[in-house]
């Protein structure tokens, strides 16, 4: 395989996963942002929010929220999905491996060794 389109796939590959790894994260962030959201508009005694729930764009993005079973499932699809990529990247890097030392408390550190380009621990 020609090892400049071997690089361009792996870089490819890492931005794909950073870039996902970073959406689920923020999907999981804004999902419990609008809970709470939800939870104090309720707590409010006007029908302000009532009247503007109406919106169909509004009630679809709250709802899309609201539904555990829905989001759940995207979150564990986008898991999904950020495990392949991942495995991906491991079986097409071609791995440059060092040893280093990370800590793990104040008092305590482990040695690891990892590839400097995809950051896959060697097992």
């Amino acid at each position: 395989m020609d090892k400049d389109k071997t690089t361009s796939e792996i870089d490819i590959l890492l931005s794909l996963y950073v870039e996902l790894n970073t959406h689920l994260e923020s999907f999981k962030n804004s999902r419990d942002k609008i809970t709470t959201i939800m939870k104090s508009i309720k707590q409010i005694d006007n029908n302000y929010f009532d009247t503007q729930c109406n919106n169909d764009f509004f009630t679809y993005f709250v709802n899309v929220f609201n539904d555990d079973e829905s989001v759940e499932e995207t979150i564990s699809n986008l898991e999904s999905l950020k495990l392949y990529i991942r495995d991906k990247i491991k079986n097409r890097c071609i791995h440059e491996w060092t040893d280093d030392t990370i800590d793990i408390d104040v008092d305590m550190s482990q040695e690891i060794c990892y590839c400097v380009k995809c950051a896959i621990t060697k097992r």
